[in-house]
């Protein structure tokens, strides 16, 4: 079995090289569609008082298309690493935003150069968070808001590990959920961003946004999401894997929450 993908170092090439593959798809479906929906409303007072804002992380896109319709926002700016992700963000959101190729750890702006910057999945990513927070602060203009998403997609898989149980979810993690066991550092990152946003100087709040999912959103979660990663020759494993875990699903609706960390530069 090839190496877990999370177990090779986090360098930007690497990174790049991972999203590579999901940039057609990635954020696709009813569960990153009732998660991004959750979270537009959750930051909507945000977004009301957003006039230059950058999307750092921004993917094929996704959220692009819902800050472009923002009533008074008057520059969108989105800045990703991975070329092949930025084409599809053109594809979604036209030519109603600036796309930026750029590691988030070198943003290419002068300082204060926004007064909202959202990064949604992106700080799990980097290797040095204290460095990267910083960066983005740089780039915020006195009053402006940073923010992140607080935390991996883990919720879903401590469900299913539940469902699957110990010893057969420890297969289901080598062949669909390809990841090392984790650092240290990522075993609360909610609160590792916390304190770097804090180090950063920015007054942290936190917020929750609830979404709802059924089990058949979770199985077109796990084909758009993970499925792309898995090898060739897994493949086969991997659907009679997906179908068993179907079978054992639960049919009522699901509760998830998407934490985000807030955290507000002085005026």
């Amino acid at each position: 079995m090839a190496p877990d993908e999370t177990s090779r170092p986090r360098t930007a090439s690497n990174v790049a090289e991972y999203f590579g593959r999901l940039a057609g798809t990635y954020g696709d479906g009813a569960y990153y569609g009732n998660r991004r929906k959750a979270v537009i409303e959750a930051i909507a007072p945000e977004i009301a008082d957003a006039r230059e804002m950058l999307d750092v992380g921004c993917g094929n896109g996704a959220y692009l298309t819902k800050f472009v319709e923002a009533a008074g926002i008057r520059t969108v700016t989105g800045v990703d690493l991975t070329f092949e992700m930025l084409i599809s963000a053109r594809g979604r959101a036209g030519a109603k935003c600036r796309l930026i190729r750029a590691d988030v750890a070198r943003l290419p702006f002068k300082d204060a150069a926004f007064d909202f910057i959202f990064a949604s999945h992106v700080l799990q990513f980097v290797a040095d968070v204290e460095r990267v927070v910083a960066e983005f602060v740089r780039c915020i203009q006195a009053g402006g808001v940073l923010i992140a998403t607080g935390q991996r997609d883990d919720s879903v898989r401590q469900m299913l590990s539940v469902i699957a149980g110990p010893e057969r979810w420890r297969e289901y993690r080598e062949v669909i959920f390809r990841r090392a066991a984790r650092r240290e550092a990522d075993a609360r990152p909610k609160d590792r961003y916390q304190q770097a946003f804090a180090k950063a100087g920015l007054r942290v709040e936190e917020r929750a946004a609830p979404f709802t999912v059924t089990w058949a959103d979770i199985d077109e979660w796990i084909r758009i999401r993970w499925m792309p990663l898995v090898p060739a020759d897994e493949r086969e494993r991997a659907e009679s894997m997906i179908g068993e875990l179907a079978k054992m699903g639960v049919a009522q609706v699901l509760t998830q929450h998407e934490p985000l960390i807030i955290g507000r530069r002085a005026g």
